[in-house]
Order: structure tokens, then sequence, then C-alpha cells
């Protein structure tokens, strides 16, 4: 495996030599991230990144089909708008964690910040360990698990999608709209199958479902006025 010292490298060199580095050999090891920020953000190149370190903020922002495994902490947004593609962080992340989340999977081994999945519209963010405010607020799509405590307002404002948690609180914290539900068949099966993938240690049987209310609640109606010119306009 090749490696890279971050010490005195910017973001930006830093990622022109993480692509280099895939292309020629599929996967490569970041020693001394230091928290750095932007850290492989934008990776499109299949391959395997290995953090050594906690990083900053929007790690894997934008991935699109490479797999990266953080060694520690991730700031705020991580996984921002993903797409496709594995971002897997061994212990704590930041706000906003996969907000505007696309595809792909994020696996959080720690505890995530206030609102994780913030406007997340499909793929999969698991969180095994307790999450803050706001999870899952404005969902638009996609799958959020929550193995622990949850914070205030989950799924406030959602629309689509569903967040499974099997915190017994939860009817204490949840947003508007939202209502607790049991999983389907197959929600259990996806989520019995991602446990066994990630050596996740959970029973399938515990979790419950927040779903919105409604689905389309909202509608928008397009505002075409007729207009009608006066004797003094001049008409083309």
């Amino acid at each position: 495996m090749e490696y890279i010292d971050a010490l005195e490298l910017k973001s930006t060199d830093l990622n022109r030599l993480i692509r280099e580095k895939l292309e020629q050999d599929g996967q490569v090891a970041i020693l001394n991230p230091h928290s750095m920020h932007n850290i492989a953000t934008g990776s499109a190149v299949k391959g395997r990144i290995i953090i050594q370190g906690s990083t900053g903020f929007y790690t894997g922002g934008f991935l699109e089909g490479t797999s990266i495994l953080v060694e520690g902490n991730a700031g705020w947004y991580a996984g921002d708008n993903m797409m496709d593609g594995e971002l897997i962080i061994t212990k704590n992340a930041g706000c906003n964690a996969g907000s505007y989340f696309y595809g792909g999977t994020m696996i959080i081994r720690g505890n995530a910040g206030s609102r994780v999945g913030y406007g997340m519209k499909g793929g999969t963010i698991v969180v095994c360990g307790s999450a803050g405010r706001w999870a899952g607020q404005m969902t638009l799509g996609g799958k959020l698990v929550i193995l622990g405590q949850v914070g205030k307002q989950i799924g406030e404002s959602m629309y689509k999608g569903v967040i499974l948690v099997r915190d017994s609180a939860i009817r204490e914290n949840l947003g508007g709209n939202v209502f607790v539900d049991d999983p389907t068949a197959t929600e259990k099966e996806e989520l019995d199958s991602l446990f066994a993938k990630y050596h996740i240690n959970a029973a399938v049987g515990e979790f419950m479902a927040i779903r919105p209310m409604t689905t389309g609640r909202h509608k928008y109606v397009l505002f075409n006025p007729e207009l009608k010119p006066t004797r003094n306009e001049v008409v083309f």
C-alpha cells in the first residue's frame, strides 16, 4: 500500500496525490491528517483510502465511488452531498454529517452531532452511538439508522424516507409531522444484511420506524397570471 504524509500538504495537493495513488495502486493510506478539512472531497476514483487519524470539515464530501476509512473522529459535514461509495468513521462525527446525502453508505461507529442526515435523498447512514438534535430533519429519501439515544425533534419536517431507531424514549423526542411505526419485512431484511456486512451487534427486532405523516403533503401550484395590456401599452 502507498502512503502519503499529509503533515506539510495543503488539502488541494493532498487530494491530487490521493487521486494519483488510487489510479496507480487502488489504495492509499494518509498519515498525519491533523484534522485537515476537505480530505478526499469529490473523489470519484474507485479504490480505498485509509486515513490514520482524525479529519476536519467535509471529509468525503461529494464522494462518488471511493471507499474511505477514517481511523478517528470526523468534523462537521462528513459525507456532505455524498453520491456513492463508502465512508466509515471509527469514532465520532460532528454536526451535519451526511447532509444532502444522495447515495452510498456511511457508518459512524461513535456518536453524531446535530442534524445528521439533514435533507438526505438516498443511501444509508448508520450511527452506532447517539445522535444529536434534529436527526433526519427534512429527509427526502434514504435510510437513517440510529442505535443509541436520539435528540429532540428527530425527523422534523420529513417528506420521505425512513429513520430506524431503538431508543425507548423516541416518542418524547419526535419532530413535527412524523409518527412511529413498525418496520416492514423488507426493512428488517435490509437492516439484518447491513448489520451483518458491517459487523454491527444489534437485534433487528428492537427497532422502530419513524415516517412522515403524509407523503407529498406539500403541493405546489405554478402561478401563471394572465396579463392584459392597458390602453397606453404597446403589445409586441
